[in-house]
């Protein structure tokens, strides 16, 4: 049996927001969107997860300026102004981008106090830019969750500041990215933070920064024989999750996990020969998970932030 240390820690708050982007070239037809998390810490900060959307097939793409961007963060006697990607402005660059989302940086800023924001994002050398606003520190309205089947779990998981809304929306039916999974999961059951030290400095993702502040937690998660990551050496934080994973990842971070003589049972068909079965099964016996309809549970389905605000629900430290 595996047990993670408990302890409750504030806070989390996630922030999506996008971006289209016009490249002056491209050497194939595509469109790419720059994706912002935004999410608080115990310490009082916060950290930006930034990367880049394709939502089509692979492209390469030239650009006269760098793909970065400028992200401004303004409230509550705070003004952040990040201008990455300046030294780029007069390089002509290529940069291939696969199908799915590409990781740019962490940015984490200490000391960011409770009250309302607006944010700015400008594409560095395309004006191109979107604002908006965000709260911290306090229950926002709510706008897009009163025909939702979670709206209760949602408005616990806001309450509780494990996730929370962009412009007053919650995004309910929208995908989470699985470093925003990992974490909200880590925030709701009281995971410990793993240091550096702990893992003999040896960070085992190379796409997760060492100095990033979420990284400790993804750690966790590493150490407990939980996470392991892919076969590249990558834990690809910005990618979506199936609730087939999601299941293993709850499964096996409750107090304990499914044995060797646990038999896996459920109502779902859609289970046969799938490798969740036991994971799906042994939180569907302890009410943690329900199935799409009364007989398929959808392991394959990318899982949504409705869907995560019910499984939190269930699962989080009272």
């Amino acid at each position: 049996m595996r047990k993670l240390t408990r302890k409750i820690i504030p806070v989390l708050l996630c922030l999506s927001l996008f971006v289209v982007m016009a490249p002056l070239a491209t050497s194939a037809a595509g469109t790419l969107t720059i994706k912002l998390d935004v999410m608080q810490l115990p310490t009082g900060g916060v950290e930006l997860m930034v990367y880049v959307v394709n939502p089509g097939s692979s492209v390469t793409m030239q650009f006269s300026s760098g793909y970065y961007y400028d992200v401004e963060i303004t409230g509550s006697n705070f003004h952040y102004k990040d201008s990455q990607g300046k030294s780029y402005t007069q390089a002509i660059m290529k940069k291939t981008f696969p199908t799915g989302n590409t990781l740019i940086s962490f940015i984490t800023l200490p000391n960011i106090p409770a009250g309302s924001y607006t944010y700015k994002v400008l594409l560095v050398g395309q004006n191109v830019s979107t604002s908006g606003s965000f709260v911290l520190g306090s229950v926002p309205e709510i706008t897009d969750i009163s025909n939702s089947w979670a709206k209760d779990n949602i408005a616990t998981v806001v309450e509780k500041k494990f996730l929370t809304v962009l412009d007053n929306k919650f995004r309910p039916t929208e995908p989470i990215t699985r470093g925003e999974f990992m974490y909200a999961l880590a925030l709701a059951t009281g995971v410990k933070p793993v240091t550096l030290a702990e893992l003999d400095g040896k960070n085992p993702f190379k796409d997760v920064d060492p100095k990033s502040a979420v990284a400790p937690y993804y750690w966790a998660f590493y150490k407990a024989n939980i996470v392991k990551g892919y076969p590249d050496g990558t834990l690809r934080p910005a990618g979506y999750l199936t609730r087939g994973e999601a299941a293993k990842l709850i499964a096996l971070t409750l107090p304990s996990e499914p044995g060797q003589n646990f038999i896996p049972k459920s109502p779902f068909t859609d289970l046969f020969g799938h490798w969740s079965k036991i994971y799906v099964s042994y939180l569907y016996e302890k009410g943690v998970v329900k199935g799409m309809t009364e007989t398929t549970f959808g392991p394959d389905l990318t899982l949504t932030r409705d869907q995560v605000a019910a499984f939190l629900t269930r699962v989080m430290v009272k």
